[in-house]
Parts: structure tokens; C-alpha cells; sequence
């Protein structure tokens, strides 16, 4: 049995266009990343700017604020703010290309085989897991905006700046929604087998 219906082709094209601008947003903070490695590696790299979303934090000696905006200049631990600004970049635009992907190779499987085709407790397995494991994608974004935060920002320290920061990058809902996607799975999995020993006895 296929899945076929209007809803179901929408929510494909809309996801695979989504995607396709994932990837062209994707690939300029991970060709910045690699500008930064190089120049890091062979020149240095005198400072990094991101930004801080408040102007009336106190900042470090060694630290500004770019006049009428809310970015910050860095210059101590430079090589590794300029890194961390990058990185957060890509784990910001990677996570979400990813489920977005997983999620159309189990719609586009739907569509073609049908929901008790062979391969959907896979399909479904893996957006289930990518799903539930949003806090290790939160745990990396808090690094980066830890190191950037602890660097620039006077009497801050690295491990109340990433509590912060990982409170505020998880996502429950994106775990909740995992968990029900591997439950859904593992009914998926009782209709294969169902369906695989129907086959047999025809």
C-alpha cells in the first residue's frame, strides 16, 4: 500500500526545497570555518566578532562593542572565539538540515512503498534518534557560545556561561517528538511483520 495525497507531496516539496536552502546557508559558515582554520594555522587571527545580543553587559578590558549594533569584538583567545563563531554557525544550519533530510527519505518512502514497506523502521529509527539526541547538537552550540561569552565578557566564566547557554539551546520538544517517532516506529515494525507473514501464507 502507497501513501498518496496532496498534503503529503506539499509538505515533500516544501521540505526539500527547505533543505536545499540549508545547504546553500551551510556552506558559507563552513567555508568561513576553514578560512579561519587556514589563517588561524598560518597567520593568527587578531580577534572575532559576534554578537552579543546585549549592550549593557560589562565586557572585558580587551573586548568592544561595534558602535550602534549589538555585535562584539574579541581579542584575547582570538583564534578559538573566531573558530567557536563559525562552528556555532554550522551546528545552527547542520541540526536541522539533518532532521530535515531523515524526515523526507521517510516521506518519500511513504509515498513509494508505502508506511509498511521493509525499510521505514530504519528510516523512521534514525529521525527518531537524531531527534532525541537535539541535547547533544544543544551541548556543542553551548560550548561555542560559552568559550565567546567567557572571553568577552568581564567576570563571566566558562561553566555558568555554557549552563546558560545549553538551557536555552535544548529543545523538549524536539525530544518528545523523537520518543513518539520511535514508539510510532516500533508499531511500524509489528505491521511489517504482520504484513511479512500474511505474504508468506498467500
Amino acid at each position: 500500500m502507497t501513501v498518496h495525497s496532496r498534503v503529503l507531496d506539499v509538505v515533500r516539496l516544501l521540505a526539500k526545497v527547505f533543505i536545499w536552502f540549508v545547504v546553500l546557508g551551510l556552506m558559507v559558515p563552513a567555508y568561513k570555518l576553514v578560512s579561519v582554520l587556514i589563517g588561524g594555522v598560518f597567520v593568527g587571527w587578531p580577534s572575532f566578532v559576534f554578537e552579543l545580543g546585549d549592550d549593557r553587559l560589562p565586557l572585558a578590558p580587551d573586548a568592544n562593542m561595534v558602535e550602534g549594533t549589538l555585535l562584539v569584538v574579541g581579542r584575547s583567545q582570538a583564534f578559538l572565539g573566531a573558530v567557536a563563531v563559525e562552528l556555532d554557525a554550522v551546528f545552527t544550519v547542520g541540526y536541522p538540515m539533518l532532521i530535515a533530510v531523515l524526515a523526507v527519505r521517510a516521506l518519500d518512502l511513504a509515498r513509494s512503498d508505502g508506511p509498511f514497506s521493509e525499510a521505514m523502521p530504519t528510516r523512521l529509527g534514525r529521525l527518531g534518534w537524531a531527534l532525541v539526541a537535539q541535547p547533544v547538537s544543544a551541548a556543542a552550540q553551548a560550548l561555542c557560545t560559552a568559550q565567546l561569552r567567557s572571553t568577552v565578557l568581564a567576570g563571566s566564566t566558562f561553566g555558568d556561561e555554557f549552563s546558560s547557554a545549553f538551557g536555552d539551546a535544548l529543545t523538549w520538544a524536539a525530544i518528545a517528538s523523537g520518543a513518539g517517532i520511535l514508539v510510532f516506529r516500533s508499531i511500524i515494525i509489528e505491521g511489517v511483520g504482520m504484513r511479512r507473514d500474511l505474504d508468506g501464507t498467500v
